[in-house]
């Protein structure tokens, strides 16, 4: 059967001279790994251009059963991306947030919900002029709604422990080493309050924005514990240094 699909590609990796494995998450299906033959960037047209990591594709599909890889046989973007691609840090956000998506949703369920934030978030991330430096924290932080882990916020305070285990705010250190200090929870705090809309407003260090990022992949892996090392980390570091 075909199927047709907007998708948001992660991670592509070469198969073959002719042929490349493509990730991505689409609207339909939810989590994919397909195959795309004429993946010759030389070629003019060839689908490839298309498939670079956070590009927004309508693709059509040809669902192989009982196969992990299915066949891409059209792709064509929906939503032109120009910004990202020529922006150095849109671009180092967009191939580190990639990175990301594709060693965290690792689900392959339809979620209609978590692929509309994801769409508009790259759509964001497209037009933004401001808070760039931010975009990254919030759609880590906000993306936790939808795998299970937002932190609770029921007794958000100050100078209160964030325990990293249970999602919540505490009075009281753990007793596991898992957690943040009331100073690094008034950090976490603060970036509590952001969103797309307000994330040019708010002001990080540069030390403070690492630690954020760091805090953040720590809470990720203790509860997603298969995420590994993110190669692009170390890119994203250096360009807000």
């Amino acid at each position: 059967m075909f199927l047709k699909t907007k998708a948001i590609i992660l991670h592509c990796i070469k198969y073959s001279d002719k042929a490349n494995i493509v990730h991505l998450i689409s609207e339909e299906r939810g989590r994919l790994a397909c195959i795309v033959y004429g993946a010759s960037r030389k070629k003019s047209g060839s689908k490839m251009a298309f498939l670079q990591p956070m590009m927004l594709v309508d693709l059509e599909i040809e669902m192989l059963p009982d196969r992990e890889l299915h066949q891409i046989k059209e792709a064509r973007p929906y939503n032109i991306i120009t910004s990202i691609q020529m922006n150095p840090v849109k671009n180092a956000l967009a191939l580190f947030l990639a990175e990301f998506l594709y060693r965290t949703l690792r689900d392959s369920q339809t979620d209609k919900m978590l692929f509309r934030f994801l769409q508009e978030s790259v759509q964001i991330l497209e037009r933004s002029e401001q808070g760039v430096a931010n975009f990254h924290l919030v759609m880590m932080l906000h993306l936790t709604r939808f795998l299970g882990f937002f932190p609770n916020t029921e007794n958000l305070g100050l100078h209160f422990y964030f325990d990293m285990v249970n999602g919540v705010f505490t009075s009281t250190c753990p007793l596991h080493k898992h957690f943040l200090r009331p100073a690094e929870s008034a950090v976490l705090y603060q970036l509590m309050r952001i969103n797309y809309t307000n994330m040019h407003m708010f002001r990080f260090s540069r030390s403070e924005r690492v630690a954020i990022l760091e805090h953040m992949l720590a809470y990720y892996r203790i509860h997603l514990a298969e995420i590994g090392e993110i190669k692009s980390l170390p890119v994203l570091m250096e360009l807000f240094d």
